[in-house]
């Protein structure tokens, strides 16, 4: 949306550094806000306008590019920067006071004062009017995506999913007569990590937050999000995504279409999400849990083959010890995975084992083979997704309570990332739009 003052070379408010400012002024231009700031005026109606809404909006935006972790810091920012104050379109104005001065008639004088920056209150409204535009915030979103998804021909082919726990301000539920200020909807969650080590010694980490999660599907190759939910931190991460997968294809088909792998950690193994992935023509590149108690490997069937849940298949001979064998490749007329012996053996015999067998652990792309943990490195690029929320965007030590107000924050973060890499797309640039998104 293209409404705010251009800078004047001539303006002696203009001898500092213009960098970030032609960064704000790119991605307000780059924002698909005419509805959002059409309703924010409607929701005002005919009160008070010291401050436009459109100003008031364009600094907001400021305080998530220019690192200000909580209002009254972005407040200080406007206050003593004109360039800033000059481009989100705020205009200073007078406003009278009274003194402990009196006229003759006993009367205290007034005195006029002049004001160059909103107040804390006013900017209270403003959020609180912001708060009620979660749809618009939404489409923005969506808008956003459509044009990734119209501009970069690759992008969605490689999906990746993940949880992101985000703590409360708050410590704990408050009191029903809290007010504003209370938090009502955070709950707690215990969540529990299990790793190996080379040497095979297991270590546990336990996780507990009281807070909410944001649940995010983004592109693996271009560092963006796709599709987002942000629920309580105790809000299941496979229902969420599975819920996500499912609004995708009501309404947006062709994005399923055109997504060839999904890429997830352990925490979303499950048979429903891995076969509604193999349905869709969906790879699912998902790390796999232990769920078989007391067993180490499984027969296939009637045949001289075992296998473990990591996917590795071996040969049992008459005498001897197992022999693993090698993975040759996906069998698409039979729908099954062929493996055969390592050239040392002179045996060429292949074996085929049907994906069908166990659709957690036969995945489309074998779990044993170069392809998948190719794929699978892949998944990092949503956790730095995750590290910019928290670094870029200040969720490390933000002052947010309440599910709605969280929401909106984390709207933002990921509209701005969209608007900043649209951009640099606009510029020519296609590759690394996720680096300079805050």
């Amino acid at each position: 949306m293209k409404i705010i003052t251009q800078i004047s070379l001539f303006d002696d408010t203009q001898n500092e550094n213009l960098g970030d400012l032609e960064h704000l002024q790119k991605v307000l231009d780059n924002l698909p806000d005419e509805k959002l700031v059409e309703k924010l005026r409607s929701i005002r109606g005919r009160g008070r306008n010291e401050w436009p809404v459109e100003a008031m909006w364009n600094s907001f935006i400021a305080s998530f590019l220019f690192d200000h972790d909580s209002i009254a810091s972005l407040l200080r920012e406007l206050n003593r920067n004109s360039q800033l104050r000059v481009l989100c379109g705020f205009q200073p104005h007078l406003y009278s006071v009274l003194t402990k001065e009196r006229d003759a008639g006993g009367r205290k004088k007034r005195k006029e004062k002049c004001r160059i920056a909103p107040t804390a209150s006013a900017y209270t409204n403003f959020l609180n009017n912001l708060r009620r535009c979660q749809d618009e915030l939404r489409e923005m979103f969506d808008i956003l995506v459509k044009y990734m998804y119209e501009h970069l021909p690759d992008f969605g082919e490689i999906l990746a999913a993940d949880g992101k726990a985000i703590q409360s301000y708050a410590a704990k539920k408050s009191e029903k007569d809290s007010g504003n200020r209370g938090e009502k909807d955070a709950d707690w969650c215990r969540k529990t990590y299990t790793t190996t080590k080379p040497d095979g010694e297991k270590i546990t980490k336990t996780k507990k937050w009281f807070g909410f999660r944001l649940h995010l599907i983004s592109d693996a190759t271009y560092e963006l999000p796709v599709d987002f939910e942000v629920t309580k931190a105790s809000g299941s991460e496979i229902k969420e995504t599975e819920k996500m997968l499912e609004n995708i294809k009501d309404k947006y088909p062709r994005k399923i279409e055109r997504c060839r792998y999904f890429l997830a950690d352990r925490g979303y193994d499950s048979t429903d999400l891995i076969e509604w992935l193999s349905t869709e023509g969906v790879s699912p590149i998902i790390d796999i849990r232990n769920c078989w108690k007391g067993e180490e490997t499984r027969q296939f069937g009637n045949t001289d083959l075992i296998y473990n849940y990591k996917g590795k298949v071996y040969f049992v001979p008459e005498i001897g010890e197992p022999i693993e064998l090698q993975y040759r490749g996906y069998d698409k007329s039979r729908d099954c995975h062929r493996y055969g012996f390592h050239p040392k053996y002179h045996d060429k015999r292949i074996f085929r084992i049907p994906l069908k067998t166990d659709p957690r652990i036969f995945t489309k792309v074998a779990r044993n083979s170069k392809k998948w943990k190719r794929l699978y490195k892949k998944r990092t690029s949503i956790e730095r997704i995750n590290g910019r929320i928290d670094r870029d965007f200040q969720f490390e030590k933000h002052t947010i309570r309440g599910l709605e107000k969280m929401k909106m924050f984390l709207t933002m973060t990921l509209i701005i990332q969209l608007a900043s890499a649209k951009a640099r797309m606009e510029k020519g640039v296609k590759t690394g739009l996720a680096k300079h998104c805050a």
